[in-house]
């Protein structure tokens, strides 16, 4: 199990499509990364929420296909969700439980009266 960082120090990061992805949201939702095949030579990655209950719901997708590069980047950068990758199934069902999200966001802003302000 290995997190995936936004702002690492190298340009370039190479990641294999084969293994597997779990993105999970700052409002614990896990969802799973994976090639959606919309029609002839027509497909997209897609983050596809962990949840049975729910189907896979493409009707958004139109004519903007998503790269797994893209997918995955946006994913990782974005502040409000972590990005696990697994080598398999094995791998993903020993660390499930410790899937968690991880708060990056080093910067609060409070809110402050204006006169306390005015006042320094």
């Amino acid at each position: 199990m290995k997190i995936l960082k936004p702002n690492t120090e190298d340009e370039l990061v190479c990641i294999l499509k084969q293994h597997l992805y779990v993105k999970v949201t700052d409002f614990d939702q896990k969802c799973f990364l994976k090639e959606i095949i919309v029609g002839p030579a027509q497909h997209s990655w897609e983050w596809v929420d962990v949840k049975t209950s729910r189907p896979i719901d493409i009707s958004g997708i139109d004519n903007k296909y998503c790269t797994f590069e893209h997918a995955i980047n946006r994913a990782v950068n974005d502040p409000y969700c972590t990005v696990y990758e697994f080598e398999n199934f094995d791998k993903l069902a020993e660390g499930w439980l410790a899937i968690k999200y991880v708060d990056n966001i080093k910067t609060v802003y409070k809110e402050e009266d204006q006169i306390e302000w005015e006042g320094k």
